[in-house]
This record gives C-alpha cells, sequence and structure tokens, in this order.
C-alpha cells in the first residue's frame, strides 16, 4: 500500500482571486472615503455660508433704526450691496482691521461690517460671493397701507471642489440653478429687521 501526502497551502489560482478580492475591497474602501471628505466639506462650507448670512443678518438688524431714520448712506450701502473679494472692483480697500474706535460713525461701521463679511466669504468659500438686495412689500391692512423692507442676502460659492480662493474662473456660471455642475451652489435668506 502507498501513502501519499497531503498538499498544504494555497494554489497559485486561489491565491490570485483571494488577491483580487482584497483588490477590489481595498478599491471600494478608498472611493468611499474620497466621497466621504466630498460631503464633508460640504457640510463645512453650508454651515459657514449659514453663519455669514447670520453675519449679516445681525449687521443690518442692529442699524434698523438708521435705516429706517432715512439715513441715505447707510441704506444705500445695504441696498444692492455685492460681495466679490476676489474682483478688481473688491470693497476690501474699506476693511480696518483694527476695528472701529468710540468715535465710530454708522457709515464707518457699516462700511468695516461689509467689508469684514466680503473678507469671510472670499477667503473661506471657494469663489466665495455674496449680495444683499432690498425691496419694499405693501400690504393693506384694513383701510391703511404698511409698508415693509425686506432684505434679501444670497451667498455663493463652487462647491465641486475645483476652484480654490482667488480663482473664480473654475465656475461655470454665476446663476443659482441648483445644479452645482453648471452654477455656483448658493444659499438665499430673505430677512425683515
Amino acid at each position: 500500500m502507498m501513502i501519499t501526502k497531503q498538499q498544504a497551502g494555497f494554489t497559485i489560482i486561489e491565491a490570485l482571486v483571494a488577491g483580487m478580492i482584497l483588490m477590489i475591497s481595498v478599491l471600494g474602501m478608498g472611493a468611499l472615503q474620497t466621497k466621504a471628505m466630498q460631503r464633508n466639506s460640504n457640510v463645512v462650507q453650508t454651515t459657514y455660508a449659514m453663519e455669514q448670512i447670520d453675519f449679516i443678518a445681525d449687521a443690518i438688524r442692529s442699524q434698523v433704526s438708521t435705516i429706517a431714520s432715512a439715513n441715505a448712506a447707510v441704506s444705500a450701502a445695504y441696498n444692492d450691496f455685492s460681495a466679490d473679494y476676489w474682483s478688481e472692483s473688491n470693497y476690501q480697500s474699506n476693511y480696518n482691521s483694527s476695528g472701529c474706535s468710540t468715535s465710530c460713525s454708522r457709515d464707518e461701521m457699516t462700511a468695516h461690517m461689509l467689508a469684514a463679511w466680503e473678507r469671510y466669504i472670499g477667503e473661506n468659500l471657494p469663489y466665495g460671493k455674496g449680495s444683499i438686495r432690498q425691496f419694499n412689500e405693501t400690504k393693506t391692512v384694513g383701510t391703511t397701507s404698511v409698508n415693509t423692507s425686506h432684505y434679501e442676502i444670497t451667498i455663493m460659492w463652487d462647491s465641486r471642489q475645483l476652484a480654490t480662493s482667488g480663482q473664480g474662473g473654475a465656475a461655470l456660471g454665476t446663476n443659482c440653478s441648483g445644479d452645482p455642475q453648471v452654477d455656483l451652489t448658493c444659499m438665499k435668506v430673505t430677512i425683515t429687521p
């Protein structure tokens, strides 16, 4: 009777199959990690945009008495303001990094807050831009007409991970279509101070 030894270990085919399964798993994990990092970046950008909308909304509310009393300079500064930190005609030259002293006028405070807002958006959101638009609404209550001022605050940025600060040309459009592959990502809020 002949005694045969049983072979121990793996065949080459088994090793290749195991290697392929491992490679596919590693590639899948890498793709998941990349997607998770992109989503995390989008959440951070959205949170930052919300914070900046709150910042400028509070600035407008803090000066509502000035705007209501028809201070033309302050009212005009908040109406149709465009924040585009990286454009040639930017507003950052009005930024006073030391802040206002106790003798700061409302006009100077307004200019300082708008310039700071523009700077924060431009430096922290890819191709970040912002705008403020004032519009009035008239409603009739009984026999009395009531005129109310509203402010639409918009922040736009490139969420495609292609643009970095100062490289605005990477964005495809400047509208708020909702498609980040075509236009900038937008966040709009309307406030009534």
